[in-house]
């Protein structure tokens, strides 16, 4: 399916890159493969852009607010660019770049790049082979909140080497979405829950559709990925001891109301959820008080997540769009090309959810983070969902 879109759609294309391919190395070919398998539209299909196997990044952890590309985390020698808009790298304004890097990525929508480029402007070889640098150092421009410029040299590191600080660590207070309960016994970091007391909210963070059995699945699939990574299936728990878990909070404690964060979820297995949906289905006193926040990286299973939410529950939805779209590809599986031996994923199936939406899903009560109060602890989605009154 893959080959038939491509050569049917961008023939010419490809014919260019077979005829000039001669001359590059990998990574080059994999610059020019991730921007025609781009232009498929299909998010799930793409080429991985990592460049060495000890990939190194410059030091810097960047987050979009509305337009404007912030530091949210940085090496503690560089602590005073924290908050920092990043205007200009090497003299090009990050707009320029960013252009460019978007051509590089598989989207549906624009809330898809927002969520991945962040992550390839960091990239020391990727800016090179773009032409937006000659060496590994460049020169990265920032402005404060006073319209103050600051040029910073900055130079790759390894993760390893990156002492990190970010403006979580500068909060006065804590959001709810950062107060990760490790006394929970079922609690994962791809799902936990939490309690809140004086807010009469059960809290529900689920980062990833993938409980102990679905991680070792995928780790048949991805067996070269997930040895690189040192992925640990073991230690996760199976989804369904947490569910059990989450419903015995919800019967044992002054609940009013669930609030379930899909906002950093890009997916995994959409059976996970679907499961714990029956099961909330049954419990009275959570009629009309369920809520779920997403954002751009609701992805894949995490927008089946919220569909299911929706459509079964009547859940009430805050936050921004998906970067996944309601209808779309999936069930992706790997492929290493034979002479090059880079690596694509591509999708198998179409995942046709609901005629109510064209593109990405769409919250009841969109919510846009403010930067000024992010920097405070305080959680935008999380606040209002707090503060509407319940029936």
């Amino acid at each position: 399916m893959l080959y038939v879109i491509i050569v049917k759609s961008k023939s010419c294309i490809l014919l260019h890159v077979r005829n000039s391919t001669s001359n590059l190395d990998n990574n080059q070919i994999k610059v020019k493969l991730a921007h025609i398998i781009s232009m498929i539209g299909d998010a799930h299909t793409s080429v991985n852009l990592e460049f060495n196997e000890n990939q190194f990044f410059y030091p810097l952890e960047m987050e979009w607010f509305e337009d404007e590309l912030r530091v949210i985390g940085t090496d503690k020698q560089y602590e005073n660019i924290l908050g920092k808009r990043l205007i200009r790298i090497n003299c090009v304004d990050v707009d320029e770049i960013m252009k460019e890097i978007n051509l590089l990525i598989s989207h549906e929508n624009e809330q898809w790049l927002k969520a991945v480029n962040v992550k390839y402007i960091i990239m020391p070889d990727l800016l090179k082979l773009l032409n937006y640098a000659k060496e590994d150092k460049a020169e990265f421009h920032f402005l404060d909140n006073h319209r103050n410029v600051s040029k910073i040299i900055l130079k790759p590191k390894e993760l390893t080497d990156i002492k990190q600080i970010s403006v979580q660590d500068l909060m006065p207070i804590k959001p709810v979405r950062l107060q990760y309960d490790t006394e929970n016994p079922y609690n994962h970091q791809h799902f936990w829950s939490k309690y809140v007391e004086e807010d009469k909210i059960l809290y529900f963070q689920y980062n990833q559709c993938i409980d102990k059995n679905v991680a070792k699945k995928v780790a048949e699939l991805f067996p070269e990925k997930i040895a690189k990574l040192g992925y640990d299936y073991e230690s996760i728990p199976n989804f369904e001891d947490f569910s059990k878990a989450l419903i015995n909070q919800i019967n044992n404690n002054d609940v009013e109301k669930l609030v379930i964060d899909l906002r950093n979820n890009t997916g995994g297995s959409s059976q996970l959820m679907t499961s714990l949906v029956s099961k909330l289905k049954n419990i009275d006193k959570l009629n009309s008080r369920i809520y779920v926040i997403i954002g751009r990286n609701t992805f894949s299973s995490g927008v089946y997540a919220v569909v299911d939410l929706k459509e079964k529950l009547q859940a009430k939805v805050y936050g921004e769009p998906t970067g996944g779209n309601v209808n779309s590809y999936g069930e992706i599986k790997p492929l290493t090309l034979p002479n090059s031996k880079l690596q694509i994923s591509y999708s198998t199936k179409y995942f046709d959810l609901s005629s109510k939406y064209k593109e990405a899903f769409i919250p009841d009560v969109p919510i846009i983070q403010s930067f000024d109060h992010y920097i405070n602890g305080i959680d935008d989605a999380y606040e209002a969902i707090k503060e509407e009154q319940i029936n």
